[in-house]
């Protein structure tokens, strides 16, 4: 039983991850980006006025969040079916 609570922990702290790294790329998506392109030189610099790399930002934090949701369904679904 130690066992599975140990199991269950991580998969709640991934859950936590991904729905934290979602919500604060929708909220902040410059911020994002320029943490991408200062420390892994991945994305481009985003400005204040770059409209196009804030939106592709936010879809990508949206995709994290229904990344998110898919997970809680999928271990909704797991529990649904151990009862």
């Amino acid at each position: 039983m130690l066992r599975a609570f140990g199991l269950i922990l991580v998969y709640c702290l991934m859950l936590l991850a991904w729905i934290a790294a979602g919500i604060f790329v929708v909220v902040m998506p410059r911020r994002f980006g320029n943490l991408l392109h200062e420390n892994f030189a991945l994305f481009p610099e985003v400005s204040s006025r770059d409209w196009g790399k804030k939106l592709f930002l936010r879809l990508a934090g949206v995709a994290l969040l229904s990344f998110a949701a898919r997970f809680i369904w999928g271990i909704r679904h797991l529990l649904q079916a151990a009862k």
